[in-house]
């Protein structure tokens, strides 16, 4: 029969609290409902779990079965249990947040269902599992199990895929563009799968974060690969040279390469301007200190780029404020005299 410590031990073997101190097996055999999460197509002879959950029941060791669809009796004991559960703990309790569950869940496996007279064996289920089932249980390490994340991508046209906010290379030769990729995701790595096959494997990056290989790259993007402003700012130079002053401000930085989308933007300005209105553009935003390419494009949207900036006046005395002659009166802005006679307002 169940026992009280089981349900603690199922819960931690899920992952919910994997490095719980009190957890001190895995079972050999886990008989599951068939949740999407776990059970990706149910089926009585030949279930097809997920690869994740495959994944975990391997790192754990234990055999999976799950259970036929509408057959409540192929896992009696922990249905009966669930009432028991929900009947006793759940019902009429208090809980600040799932921590506090739990630790209210722990407690209450230990102290009062595992304490409790079995209806069935009338055995205490504690004593039960100390002296019978603890021995049949695998053994855990006690290191908590990392979770990844699967998710179907396909590669963008700068061979680069998304996963959780961040970028990550793809290689040009078996992942041109428009490639459907799967990605698995998980605290350290990014590991990328190409009908099953593993075709690239990155360092996990935060939001925002970029991973490439400039090897990802075709042949005829070398350039860009290897991360050469360089070559970037020769090109600006050659359309004049507050153009080249101008990349060479915006790519200068600890990480140049971030910034090569808007150098290129940069480039495409002065075919869209003429290289004429784009130096002079550049000439005024270098005056400002103003070193962004997009209100840089908004100069020459608005043709700013040959207006001069005020000079300040130079030798002259400050002009006094004119006077309040002619200065209405506070009635004039009284929308409650509006109706009135000039002659009677006050």
């Amino acid at each position: 029969m169940p026992s009280a410590p089981d349900v603690l031990i199922f819960m931690g073997h899920h992952g919910t609290q994997p490095d719980h101190p009190h957890i001190i097996g895995c079972p050999k055999r886990l008989v599951l409902d068939n949740f999407p999460a776990a059970v990706a197509g149910a089926d009585p002879l030949n279930p097809r779990p997920t690869r994740a959950f495959t994944e975990y029941s391997q790192a754990r060791g234990f055999l999976l079965d799950p259970a036929r669809v509408r057959k409540p009796k192929d896992k009696p004991q922990i249905e009966r249990f669930v009432q028991y559960a929900r009947g006793r703990f759940w019902k009429g309790g208090t809980f600040i947040d799932l921590e506090d569950a739990r630790r209210q869940a722990e407690r209450w496996c230990l102290e009062v269902a595992g304490r409790r007279d079995h209806g069935t064996t009338h055995k205490l289920p504690l004593v039960v599992f100390n002296d019978e089932e603890r021995a049949h249980l695998l053994p855990y390490g006690g290191i908590p199990y990392d979770v990844p994340l699967w998710k179907d991508v396909t590669v963008h046209p700068d061979h680069h895929i998304s996963v959780q906010y961040a970028l990550y290379s793809a290689p040009s030769t078996t992942c041109p563009p428009g490639t459907k990729l799967e990605t698995r995701c998980d605290n350290d790595l990014v590991k990328l799968y190409k009908a099953g096959a593993l075709v690239k494997v990155h360092p996990r990056k935060p939001k925002g974060g970029r991973s490439t290989d400039p090897d990802d790259y075709p042949p005829e993007r070398t350039a860009y690969a290897m991360r050469a402003p360089d070559r970037l700012v020769r090109q600006a130079v050659a359309f004049g040279p507050h153009i080249g002053q101008f990349a060479e401000r915006l790519l200068d930085a600890p990480f140049p390469w971030s910034k090569l989308r808007q150098g290129q933007r940069l480039l495409r300005l002065a075919d869209r301007y003429t290289p004429e209105r784009l130096e002079a553009a550049c000439t005024r935003a270098l005056g400002f200190d103003l070193i962004d390419v997009r209100r840089l494009e908004r100069i020459l949207v608005l043709a700013l780029e040959h207006e001069s900036q005020p000079a300040p006046p130079v030798g002259e005395r400050v002009q006094p404020l004119p006077s309040s002659r002619f200065t209405r009166p506070g009635s004039a802005f009284d929308h409650r005299f509006a109706a009135v006679p000039p002659e009677v307002q006050p």
